[in-house]
């Protein structure tokens, strides 16, 4: 496993259930990794962000922590020509492609990426990450 892709539902939990992205992966990483934000995931926090609630505060967040993210992790933020405009539909074709693993919390994702044999982590029991 030398990327894993994270979504933007993965970025949002870090807020939501307040624990430490980059020391997770580390934590569970068994060899060294990129990890890719797709672009289009950061142009979804992007919008999320210009609202308002709970879930634009977590946007604001999840964008003011990728420097600190930097700071820990190589980090890429990844464009691929002719790939979806939509996230999952995305990271999904760029995981298949490159047989990344996939930091997610989105279960219809995870299903079609599971059924692939790519690699899933997600957030368990609310304070830190586990593979699938």
């Amino acid at each position: 496993m030398d990327k894993i892709l994270v979504d933007t539902n993965m970025l949002l939990s870090q807020f939501e259930y307040a624990f430490d992205l980059p020391g997770e992966l580390l934590r569970i990483a068994s060899e060294p990794f990129t990890l890719i934000v797709p672009s289009v995931v950061m142009a979804e926090l992007n919008t999320i962000a210009g609202r308002t609630g709970r879930r634009a505060s977590a946007a604001r967040f999840a964008l003011q922590n990728l420097p600190r993210i930097k700071a820990l992790l190589p980090v890429e933020v990844a464009q691929e020509p002719g790939f979806p405009a939509r996230a999952d539909d995305w990271i999904f074709k760029y995981a298949q492609k490159n047989h990344s693993c996939v930091a997610t919390n989105d279960v219809a994702l995870r299903r079609r990426l599971l059924a692939l044999g790519v690699p899933i982590i997600a957030v368990k029991g609310k304070s830190k990450l586990d593979y699938v």
